[in-house]
């Protein structure tokens, strides 16, 4: 008997023979199982092991097992608190208050190299965060503040040099911190410049001129023993023995660089009244034959002048007779070691206007000096002559 069942028109031949072989893999293969909890991250497996010693539902454990594990942990979190907080103490902090220090330092340095002119330089901004951005103190102190900062010092002070001149191709160098002030040659001021660094061209303003002619009345002594003249420059002290209150105790001038216009001496010194006299005796037997030569003459400078403007006198022959009469005096006084010491000087000395009212105040204590380096030619002679022999 065929048992077999008509095909089903609306499926193709072998159809149903393909469906049957699907079942029977399906059947034979098993279905993949899932990933073990072993794949679990390290932080899960951490958090779930201290789940299972600290859950009180938990059977797998006893009563000592649960606190030998809660001891361990207890005493892993203090020697962690331990070891972050020597740490902290030990290393860190102090590192931190190095690298504090250091940074004040530095910026101390740096304002102190950065002031007046070149406050706002863009160096000096640039450098400012550079040491705020230190990570620790070596790299800060490693940080090179003078070499830029004389670099831009040098820059400022040969441009400012250039166009503070007065006529005379002179410019005023001012101290700041000692309120000095020196009247030097253009050239003199940029020799300053280019042999100094940031610590000393920080400290110098350069300005033009501003002079004005102060007239003093002083002692031989005050004048440079006398021996200045016109054209001579000087420096001017304050005598450190005065109780003036303008006067200060200093090792270095208040003023640098003053000229001396004029010099007068008071008018008796110019009374001459000189009389030279030899005398010689010869003796022949009972009789002597005493014979003396004599000169004598008797003048006032100040008059003799007078006398020749009035053309009582030539006047040319007398102001070639008289040129410098008063330098010639003192030098020769200065060559025998014999002179007027009571003599005073009316003098004439250009000054910066803003030490005039010093000046004045101090007359009486004021000392003037004749700086080696602008030493006339006797005082050049005298110590070269000392130190060739």
């Amino acid at each position: 008997m065929n048992t077999k069942k008509p095909r089903d028109p609306l499926y193709p031949r072998g159809f149903e023979e393909t469906q049957e072989l699907k079942k029977q893999i399906s059947s034979e293969l098993q279905k993949p199982s899932k990933k073990e909890e072993d794949e679990l991250t390290p932080l899960k497996k951490l958090n779930r092991k201290i789940g299972i010693y600290l859950s009180p539902k938990s059977i797998d454990i006893t009563d000592n097992e649960r606190k030998r594990k809660i001891g361990v942990i207890i005493t892993t979190l203090i020697l962690l608190t331990l070891i972050i907080t020597a740490y902290y103490f030990i290393i860190y902090e102090p590192s931190q208050e190095a690298l504090s220090l250091a940074k004040t330092t530095k910026l101390n340095e740096l304002h102190e190299l950065y002031s007046g002119a070149l406050t706002d330089s863009p160096n000096a901004l640039l450098l400012e965060n550079q040491i705020n951005d230190g990570k620790d103190a070596h790299e800060v102190e490693s940080i090179n503040v003078l070499t830029p900062a004389t670099k831009d010092w040098k820059d400022h002070h040969k441009q400012s040099i250039n166009l503070h001149q007065d006529k005379y191709n002179r410019t005023m160098a001012t101290y700041e911190n000692e309120s000095k002030s020196t009247i030097i040659p253009a050239y003199e001021a940029m020799e300053i410049v280019n042999e100094n660094d940031a610590k000393i061209l920080s400290q110098i303003k350069f300005e033009e001129p501003n002079t004005v002619s102060v007239p003093i009345l002083v002692s031989r002594l005050q004048a440079g023993a006398g021996l200045v003249k016109e054209g001579s420059v000087v420096d001017i002290y304050a005598n450190s023995n005065s109780t003036s209150e303008n006067a200060t105790n200093s090792t270095s001038p208040e003023i640098r660089g003053c000229t001396v216009i004029s010099i007068m001496r008071y008018e008796e010194n110019g009374e001459i009244d000189s009389e030279y006299s030899k005398s010689k005796m010869n003796v022949d037997g009972n009789s002597t034959d005493p014979h003396e030569d004599t000169d004598r003459f008797s003048s006032d400078v100040l008059e003799m002048i007078k006398g020749a403007i009035i053309n009582g006198y030539d006047e040319k022959k007398t102001f070639e007779m008289l040129d410098d009469y008063g330098v010639k005096l003192s030098n020769y006084e200065r060559q025998i070691n014999l002179g007027d010491l009571d003599a005073q000087y009316m003098l004439l000395i250009e000054t910066p206007q803003d030490k005039v009212s010093f000046i004045l105040n101090n007359m009486e204590n004021i000392v003037l000096t004749i700086p080696t380096s602008d030493a006339p030619d006797w005082m050049v002679e005298e110590i070269s002559s000392t130190y060739e022999n």
